[in-house]
């Protein structure tokens, strides 16, 4: 490499590191969220998951909604296929995430930690927004498997209602896009490996994880992939995200 090639390289490295640790703790982990999720007004989605176990691969599309009420947050999850999951429902709401099936008659409480489709748990799936969720015990530096000079970023869940106690972010300095994220229990056994394997860029520019891969890091040999494919802004009634509006009309 030429000298001067190399020194702006460093250069460029130098300044991406002094910008990271000059944000805020607050600051960070809302560059984080918006590195991964498309603008808020994106509230409509189409994902197809894939799901791969040593017994084969299973495949769905879910419809996955959000909105806030009162400046909270609500992700609704409805199977379209395969057909003998279609109509089924997550709901999460600031006070608990619920499952609708086709045979209840009233929606059932349920982990945010439950299992959506492969290892794709509701807060994995509806999407998990750091700044509403964790605060930052530590940035350090750490080296990529090419030698590349990465920030890991640990962060600790603001209450025991979070999904994941722990997780560790890391985080390319110079775009601030997280790379890949270990989720931990409350013992502090890693469950999951979320690997942001691609980057989308809407028209208007706006950024967002498009591919995310889920490698289960207690059983060999299972993996998650969802992709988003489809993104759009429309008008949702409230009653989607009611838990009382999920069991069926007498």
């Amino acid at each position: 490499m030429k000298p001067w090639i190399a020194l702006g390289a460093l250069l460029l490295l130098g300044f991406a590191a002094v910008a990271q640790t000059a944000l805020s703790d607050r600051d960070l982990l809302a560059a984080l969220d918006d590195a991964r999720f498309p603008t808020p007004d994106v509230n409509d989605l189409r994902v197809r998951i894939v799901s791969t176990t040593p017994d084969g691969t299973r495949e769905a599309v879910i419809h996955l909604q959000f909105t806030q009420i009162d400046s909270l947050d609500y992700a609704r999850i409805e199977f379209q296929t395969p057909p003998e999951l279609a109509g089924q429902i997550y709901l999460s709401t600031p006070d608990a995430t619920y499952f609708m099936g086709p045979d209840l008659q009233s929606p059932i409480k349920v982990s945010a930690t439950a299992e959506v489709f492969g290892d794709s748990a509701v807060a994995q799936t509806s999407g998990i927004h750091f700044l509403a969720s964790y605060t930052i015990a530590a940035r350090r530096a750490v080296q990529g498997s090419d030698g590349t000079e990465l920030l890991a970023v640990d962060l600790q869940a603001v209450n025991y209602t979070v999904a994941f106690q722990a997780v560790t972010v890391i985080v390319d300095p110079a775009t601030l896009h997280p790379l890949s994220a270990t989720l931990y229990a409350v013992s502090g056994l890693p469950f999951y490996d979320v690997v942001y394997s691609d980057y989308a860029t809407r028209d208007n520019g706006d950024v967002y994880v498009r591919v995310q891969r889920i490698v289960n890091r207690l059983f060999t040999g299972r993996e998650t992939t969802s992709e988003t494919l489809e993104a759009a802004a429309t008008e949702l009634p409230s009653t989607l995200f009611d838990p009382a509006s999920l069991a069926p009309a007498p």
